[in-house]
C-alpha cells in the first residue's frame, strides 16, 4: 500500500504555472499574422508613373507599399487591423478602398483562402464626372466572424461639390 503525501508549495506553484501556460496556448489568437494585399491599379491607358498609393493602418501608421509602373501593389497588413488605401492619380478620381482583418485568418480554411487578397482598382478620369467625388469608399472588404468568409462591398456613388459641402454643415 502506497502512502499518500501532501504536496509541496513548489510543486503546486509548478502546476498552475504549467495549466496557465496550457490555457494561453489554447486561449492565443489563431488569427495572428498578416495578410497580403496585392492588384492592379488601372486608369485607362495613362502611364501610372504618377501614381501613388497610401495604405493608413488604424488612422495612425503609414505602411509601406509597391506600385510599379504598370499598377501592380503589394503590401500587408496585420491581423486584425484596420487600414485604408487611397489610390491617387492627378487627372483622375481619387478611390479609398477600407480593408479590416479583424477575422481573416480565424480558422484553418480562412488562413488558407485569405492569407492573400486580390483586388483591381480602376481609376476614373476627372474629365467624366466634373466637380464630383466619391461619396465615401468605394470599396469594403472585411471577414466574417467565425468562419473568415471574405465579405467585399461596392459603392461608386458620387456626389457633387455642392452636394458634399451641405453635408459637411
Amino acid at each position: 500500500m502506497k502512502k499518500y503525501t501532501e504536496p509541496t508549495a513548489a510543486a503546486l506553484l509548478l502546476a498552475a504555472l504549467l495549466g496557465l501556460f496550457g490555457l494561453a496556448a489554447y486561449g492565443s489568437p489563431v488569427n495572428s499574422g498578416e495578410v497580403t494585399i496585392v492588384g492592379r491599379l488601372h486608369a485607362d491607358s495613362a502611364d501610372l508613373a504618377d501614381a501613388v498609393l497610401v495604405v493608413e493602418v488604424e488612422q495612425e501608421h503609414c505602411l509601406r507599399s509597391v506600385l510599379l509602373r504598370n499598377g501592380r501593389f503589394n503590401f500587408e497588413v496585420p491581423v486584425g487591423a484596420r487600414a485604408r488605401l487611397l489610390f491617387v492619380k492627378p487627372g483622375f478620381h481619387t478611390k479609398e478602398v477600407v480593408v479590416d482583418t479583424q477575422h481573416a485568418l480565424c480558422s484553418d480554411r480562412a488562413r488558407k483562402l485569405n492569407d492573400k487578397v486580390k483586388f483591381d482598382v480602376v481609376l476614373e478620369p476627372l474629365a467624366e464626372h466634373p466637380n464630383e467625388t466619391y461619396a465615401g469608399p468605394v470599396g469594403s472588404i472585411h471577414f466574417v466572424k467565425g468562419t473568415g468568409l471574405m465579405r467585399v462591398k461596392h459603392d461608386g456613388r458620387m456626389v457633387g461639390a455642392m452636394d458634399d459641402r451641405a453635408n459637411d454643415r
